[in-house]
């Protein structure tokens, strides 16, 4: 199983990596960079919470290119020679995944390097549990928008714009949630249908400091969301097939 599973992933990423779909991302994440850190110092909980969000969005916006460029006959044929219906899910998710974590790190990586390099880079010296807890809710964030692009997928949302249209509301609401919850308590439940790309801003505040248990509650949380959002989703395009 595992043997069929790496190889529908060599061929899933090959298809990936030889259309254009990560040109925007990546300059996205070059055009983030150099205009997050332009002007010193930065601080250490909003540089990484805001790079967090923007990995949100650049996920968002590369599992609904990718899923939508998918040409249903070829995606029909690799199911038929996997061995089940469940490799060929995992070896797709992993694709996805896999391209997300690169950009975490290289979105991790960069602001890391620089402090090292310049000690005034950051308004207090980046510690290894900044690092650590401030890279769970950026990877964190990168699975939530994998997860929320792929569930709007073109065979059960037929007209883009639809897709389109329920992913910026989703997003929206994630953004403003707090704000609502806070003048409507019967919307708590956006707690439960939104990823939490925001509650690090929530949990941070003033302080500059990634609350150890708070990270790894954040953490768990985007990773409940994100495998309930797949399931929701296999299941789904499961019913619907081709």
């Amino acid at each position: 199983m595992l043997k069929n599973i790496f190889s529908l992933y060599k061929l899933k990423i090959n298809i990936v990596l030889r259309s254009a779909v990560l040109v925007i991302p990546t300059v996205l994440t070059i055009a983030f960079l150099g205009t997050m850190y332009s002007v010193l110092p930065e601080q250490v909980s909003g540089s990484l919470l805001l790079s967090a969000f923007c990995l949100f969005v650049i996920s968002v916006f590369l599992s609904m290119m990718i899923q939508m460029k998918e040409d249903d006959i070829q995606e029909e044929v690799l199911l038929f020679h996997s061995h089940s219906e469940l490799s060929y899910y995992i070896a797709r998710e992993l694709v996805l995944i896999s391209i997300s974590l690169v950009y975490a790190v290289i979105l991790l990586a960069y602001p890391t390097i620089r402090s090292i390099l310049n000690p005034g880079f950051f308004t207090r010296s980046l510690k290894a549990e900044d690092v650590i807890f401030g890279g769970l809710i950026l990877v964190g964030s990168g699975f939530c928008g994998i997860a929320l692009g792929d569930l709007f997928h073109h065979r059960i949302f037929s007209h883009a714009r639809y897709a389109v249209i329920g992913v910026i509301l989703i997003s929206l609401l994630a953004v403003c949630k707090f704000g609502l919850i806070e003048n409507f308590s019967f919307l708590k439940v956006l707690h439960v249908l939104t990823p939490p790309i925001m509650d690090g801003f929530k949990m941070v505040g003033d302080t500059d400091i990634f609350d150890k248990l708070g990270s790894l509650k954040i953490f768990a949380h985007m990773l409940a969301f994100s495998a309930a959002a797949a399931i929701i989703k296999i299941r789904l395009l499961k019913h619907l097939k081709w």
